[in-house]
C-alpha cells in the first residue's frame, strides 16, 4: 500500500470512527446507534474494498490488515497530538528528541505541564524534588544544574538504589567540586555534546524540560508524566544518551 493510499483511507472521520468501533469489538447494531445506517453501509463497503474489514454471518470485523494499519495510525495520531501539546506548552522552545523517539511520543500523552506562578515561581522545581523523594531509582540527562542539585542528589544517594546521570562537561566541572562520597549506587556519564533536553526518570515519574530557541534553559515549566508507558519511554531515552556517553564515576 502506498502512503498516499494509507492517508486517503484515514482522511475520513467516519472511517476512523467505524474502525475504532470495530477495534472495540462493537457489533453492527451497536455502531449504528451512533452512525446513520446509510453512512455506515457506505463506509463499510469502502473499508471492505480496501481490505480493512470483512463481513460474515451478518456482522463486520477488522481484518488482520485493517487491525495492523489502525494500530499504526492510532500511534501516529497520538504522537502528533502529543507533539501539538508540546509546541503549545513550549511555543518558543526547541523540541528536540532523537529521531527514533518521534513516533513514541504517544507514550507520554498523559504528561502534565507544571508552570511557575507569580506566587510560586519555583513550582516546577518544587514539584520535581517532591516526586524524587518517593523513588528508588533515578536516571537523568542533565545539561543544566540547579544550585542545590549536588547536595540534594548526594542526600538521595544514601536512600535510593540507583542514581545514574548523564551530564555535560560544564555540569561535571561543577559537580566534581562537591564531595561525591563512595557510593556504589552512583553513576555519572559524560556526554560528548550537550543534549537538547533535560530529563529525569524514576520508578514513579518522568520529567522533561526544554531549552528556548535562544539557547537558554526554561526553568519556568516542566513536563511531568507518571504512566508506565511514559516511564518506559523515559528510561529508554536516558539509555539512548547513556550509550553515547562515557562513564567517569
Amino acid at each position: 500500500m502506498k502512503i498516499t493510499d494509507f492517508m486517503r483511507i484515514f482522511s475520513s472521520e467516519r472511517r476512523i470512527e467505524v474502525l475504532d468501533a470495530l477495534m472495540r469489538q462493537e457489533t453492527k447494531d451497536e455502531i449504528k446507534k451512533h452512525i446513520p445506517s446509510s453512512t455506515y453501509a457506505f463506509t463499510v463497503n469502502y473499508l471492505k474494498k480496501v481490505g480493512f474489514v470483512r463481513e460474515a454471518d451478518g456482522d463486520v470485523s477488522l481484518t488482520d490488515r485493517g487491525h495492523a494499519n489502525l494500530v499504526i495510525f492510532e500511534r501516529f495520531k497520538e504522537s502528533i497530538n502529543t507533539l501539538r501539546l508540546l509546541y503549545k506548552a513550549f511555543p518558543d522552545h526547541s523540541i528536540a528528541f532523537p529521531d527514533e523517539f518521534a513516533l513514541r511520543l504517544c507514550e507520554i500523552c498523559d504528561a502534565e505541564v507544571i508552570v511557575s506562578e507569580p506566587s510560586d515561581i519555583l513550582k516546577p522545581h518544587r514539584v520535581f524534588t517532591d516526586y524524587l523523594k518517593n523513588t528508588r531509582e533515578i536516571y537523568g540527562v542533565s545539561p543544566i544544574l540547579f544550585p542545590d542539585y549536588p547536595e540534594f542528589f548526594q542526600g538521595l544517594a544514601e536512600s535510593v538504589d540507583t542514581i545514574s546521570l548523564v551530564v555535560t562537561q560544564d555540569v561535571f566541572d561543577i559537580v566534581s567540586t562537591y564531595p561525591l562520597g563512595n557510593y556504589d549506587n552512583l553513576e555519572i556519564y559524560l556526554a560528548p555534546k550537550s543534549p537538547g533536553i533535560a530529563a529525569t526518570v524514576t520508578d514513579t515519574f518522568l520529567s522533561i524540560g526544554f531549552f528556548y530557541k535562544s539557547g537558554s534553559y526554561d526553568f519556568t515549566r516542566d513536563l511531568i508524566a507518571v504512566s508506565p508507558e511514559a516511564i518506559k519511554f523515559g528510561k529508554d531515552l536516558i539509555h539512548y544518551y547513556r550509550t553515547q556517553s562515557r562513564r567517569i564515576v
